[in-house]
């Protein structure tokens, strides 16, 4: 297998592109996700929130990002062609409701590299997210509370007795009007809506998460905006506020390999709206 290819390397293909997706293969309208990696041994394509990243029992076998693209290969549509994969293959899991830095190999060999780096621990997933903040919360938490699925709902529950161990650090990057802030999270190891719980646990309410205690997103009446007529009682964001933004790791040759994503538009356009910016 070629080497894992640094972000510095004359040979990776970063782009400005994007990949079509036809009307009714991943959403009801035809979609286009930007690239933005493309190496001989993976593609980094940027999520948009509410799509699945690959087949999960906890998305009703919604479609999904991986089998999108291997669709598309075996149809041998010229664009999918043109990435020189194999076949596509996701390295690791979030919940669709995330957008953000989606990672997948193109060949069995990278495949097994990749998730071997993500199941060891040597991937670093940075996150960016908007939460209300109670009161008394300090700039940098950590959180280590273990987690295990709920037994029958589509969530994580603590559980110190039989609970995986989980980790997730949080920074506080700018804090706006009406305790609205903007923070980062760092996970090397990341579980199905980590995050989202040890926000939660933390005393971060995250915009719009109606699953584990969070706040939903404030109108443009209440925040002083209007956007247009008639949509004074309509909510400025009403996406999960939650972007990955950055995955770091190491190339078979220890060279660093750094993927970054912006976050949607109305994510900043929402940043701005809350003094955020």
């Amino acid at each position: 297998m070629s080497d894992l290819l640094p972000t510095n390397s004359k040979q990776q293909r970063l782009s400005t592109k994007a990949i079509g997706f036809p009307e009714g293969l991943l959403s009801e309208a035809p979609l286009r996700i930007q690239v933005l990696a493309d190496t001989p041994d993976f593609i980094a394509l940027n999520k948009p929130a509410n799509i699945s990243l690959r087949q999960h029992p906890w998305d009703d076998n919604v479609p999904n990002l991986d089998s999108a693209l291997n669709y598309q290969l075996k149809e041998e549509k010229p664009e999918i062609l043109a990435l020189g994969a194999q076949s596509f293959g996701s390295i690791y899991f979030f919940e669709k409701a995330i957008s953000g830095v989606a990672l997948f190999s193109k060949h069995k060999e990278a495949l097994a590299f990749l998730r071997n780096a993500f199941g060891s621990g040597l991937m670093e997933f940075q996150f960016q997210f908007i939460a209300q903040a109670e009161e008394g919360i300090e700039q940098s938490m950590i959180d280590e509370t273990p987690l295990i699925p709920h037994r029958y709902k589509y969530k994580m529950v603590p559980s110190t007795a039989k609970g995986k161990r989980a980790r997730t650090e949080f920074t506080c990057l700018k804090r706006g009007h009406d305790s609205w802030s903007l923070w980062q999270a760092k996970i090397n190891y990341l579980r199905p809506h980590q995050l989202r719980i040890h926000a939660s646990l933390s005393g971060l309410k995250l915009l719009n998460d109606d699953l584990y205690r969070g706040v939903e997103a404030p109108t443009y009446a209440a925040v002083g905006k209007r956007k247009k007529d008639g949509d004074a009682d309509t909510k400025i964001f009403s996406d999960l506020a939650l972007t990955l933004n950055s995955v770091q790791f190491s190339s078979e040759s220890s060279e660093s390999v750094s993927l970054v994503a912006d976050p949607p538009k109305a994510f900043k356009a929402t940043l701005n709206y809350l003094g955020l910016k």
